[in-house]
């Protein structure tokens, strides 16, 4: 079992070189004027290239932990079920990216997908804005939101999940409420298939591809969904290379069902493999045989990605982030040189249900290692970072910073000192509604000491050493839990050494500080009540207690057709009248986009604020 993290390290950076080049005065007043032109163009093309925007490209892998990526050491991958012997594999085209920028050696995700993509795209804990399960509702600030409201033109192109709609907008159409303005995606209105003949949705278009005998005419073989979303995906960065971007890239891949990719030898295998989902009424669609497979395909799109930001000239222009949303599914280990063995535990709060690769690149930005050494991060990263990071790169505002919980680490990732995070604090229910205590998980972790809050399976808390027992399988008692997740009583409290004793106050008092506390008011205010038609003004709004934890609102127009309030809190004036403009807690409206009779209810807290557009 792995005992700690075995990581290189290396903070080293290159400094630009710049060499000025003289002339002889004897050439003439001509060719000296000449160079002075040269010069002056060269300096006006500096300045440009500073001035234009940052992209940003993030790509999101699904189920693979940090050991999944070769840059971390890991070589070999191992069938816990013994469906394939030891397998040698490697993620060149992920280790490229980590070797012309930054491997984080310590970023960390929730055990379970839809969790991550709630928090990574609101840069917000679970406890703030996850009620239940693909129901998130399109009043919550995303990155999506953020980056459109600032001019990107943004592209969203792989694994949706977040929602299915609402009786006034359906699923198919509701993806675009987050500021997406071209997406493909799967699992919008339903799961269905994800790689041959999958379901997709492109931009509010339902494309069922399922027993189709049709071949994509690009590669005269069946249809793959991580290739149609990948194409799109490219086909997105050509026509928008003339203007900021921002592409979101949740990718299909390596989440079951495991199937061979166009690339598994022989062709026949994939050419001919059953396209249903899962091993039941006579179907044979998911052999674990072909995971590492996906992870080189997986691997390969990234590469794509890559190649298309070269051959387009926006490589230096264009932030990278390769992230993964947890950990490896747990019929599967990942096996380092020296032989040691990290089994794989999605849907765990251990280090392998959590732990998870992320790789920043941006040469010119970005520094690299020296030596031929990756350079790493050891300061603690947690997903909701990545949105504030992203916006710090790009110099976009966010316009609810006050409620995020991620912090940037953009400083570090260019070479500066510090670590802006020493713990992480955790809110997880999995995939159960919010209320259902049973279920919620809280705790807080540095890099060596984690704790647990009380909960029903364990009255007295949990705490571990993370030094000595780095998948938290030390205690007298274990509880099983759905999918064979198993949580262990950890460190006899009463017998802690004086260190371990000073860690567990010191979490004590992370997790007294983000205890959950409910709204108990809100006020919204206007600079001005009367309004001109077209006139546009940003409403402000205050929630109490100061720490509440979910922080965000509802903004609802009492006659949209005379004034129209945006998820920001912008109203627009359209034609004369009076309007009332309100605003609902999520913490008791508890708004949910899952097709419901109800989206959110009105009878809880609420403030108005009165308008008369003349």
């Amino acid at each position: 079992m792995i005992t700690g993290h075995s990581l290189f390290q290396n903070s080293q950076k290159h400094p630009r070189m710049f060499v000025i080049l003289e002339r002889f005065l004897a050439v003439g007043i001509l060719t000296v004027a000449c160079c002075f032109a040269q010069a002056a163009n060269a300096a006006a093309a500096a300045a440009k290239k500073t001035a234009d925007p940052t992209n940003v490209v993030l790509i999101l892998i699904d189920d693979l932990s940090h050991f999944g990526v070769t840059a971390y050491g890991a070589n070999r991958i191992r069938s816990l079920q013994g469906s394939f012997p030891d397998q040698e594999f490697s993620t060149p085209n992920i280790d490229r990216l980590a070797r012309e920028g930054l491997r984080c050696d310590y970023a960390y995700a929730y055990p379970l997908c839809e969790n991550t993509r709630v928090a990574i795209m609101s840069g917000m804990g679970n406890d703030r804005n996850y009620l239940k399960p693909k129901s998130l509702h399109a009043s919550d600030i995303t990155f999506g939101d953020t980056f459109r409201r600032a001019g990107y033109a943004t592209g969203l192109f792989g694994k949706w999940k977040q929602s299915r709609g609402t009786r006034s907008v359906p699923g198919k159409d509701y993806v675009s409420e987050f500021g997406w303005q071209d997406y493909v995606a799967f699992d919008v209105v339903t799961e269905g298939q994800r790689f041959i003949n999958p379901n997709l949705v492109i931009n509010g278009q339902i494309v069922n591809y399922t027993g189709r005998a049709d071949l994509d005419p690009v590669t005269g073989r069946r249809w793959y969904g991580p290739d149609l979303v990948n194409r799109r995906a490219l086909d997105f960065l050509e026509r928008h290379r003339d203007r900021p971007f921002f592409l979101y890239y949740p990718m299909h891949l390596v989440h079951d069902e495991h199937k061979p990719t166009p690339d598994t030898r022989p062709h026949s295998v994939f050419d001919e493999f059953d396209e249903a989902n899962h091993n039941r009424e006579g179907h044979t669609g998911d052999d674990l045989k072909y995971f590492p497979d996906m992870i080189a395909y997986m691997d390969k799109l990234i590469g794509n990605v890559v190649s298309k930001l070269d051959d387009l000239g926006l490589r230096e222009r264009t932030l990278i982030v390769v992230v993964g949303d947890n950990g490896t599914k747990e019929t599967f280990a990942h096996i380092l040189p020296n032989g040691q063995v990290y089994p794989a535990r999605k849907g765990g709060n251990a280090d392998n249900g959590i732990h998870v690769p992320l790789i920043l690149s941006q040469p010119g930005v970005i520094p690299t290692g020296s030596d031929g050494k990756m350079r790493s991060y050891d300061g603690m990263v947690d997903i909701t970072d990545i949105y504030p990071t992203i916006a710090e790169a790009t110099g976009i505002e966010i316009p609810n910073a006050d409620h995020l919980d991620g912090i940037s680490f953009w400083p570090q990732a260019k070479g500066g000192p510090g670590e802006p995070r020493q713990t992480i604090y955790r809110w997880y229910v999995g995939n159960n509604i919010y209320k259902d205590e049973h279920h919620t998980v809280r705790f807080a972790f540095d890099r060596e000491f984690k704790r647990y809050a009380p909960s029903s399976n364990f009255p007295a808390g949990r705490f571990f050493d993370l030094r000595t027992d780095l998948l938290e399988r030390v205690g007298s008692k274990k509880v099983e839990l759905k999918w064979k997740v198993m949580r262990y009583s950890g460190l006899e409290l009463d017998m802690l050494t004086d260190e371990q004793r000073a860690a567990y106050d010191r979490l004590g008092t992370v997790l007294a500080k983000n205890t959950p506390t409910p709204v108990n008011k809100l006020t919204v205010a206007a600079n001005q009540n009367s309004m001109k038609i077209g006139e546009r003004q940003q409403l402000t709004y205050r929630v109490f207690p100061a720490n509440a934890r979910r922080r965000g609102v509802i903004w609802e127009s009492s006659d949209p057709a005379v004034a129209k309030v945006d998820k920001f809190g912008v109203v627009t004036a359209l034609k004369p009248g009076d309007v009332q403009i309100t605003i609902y807690s999520w913490d008791d409206a508890e708004p949910y986009a899952d097709n419901g009779e109800i989206e959110y209810r009105r009878d809880g807290f609420q403030a108005q604020v009165s308008l008369r557009v003349q």
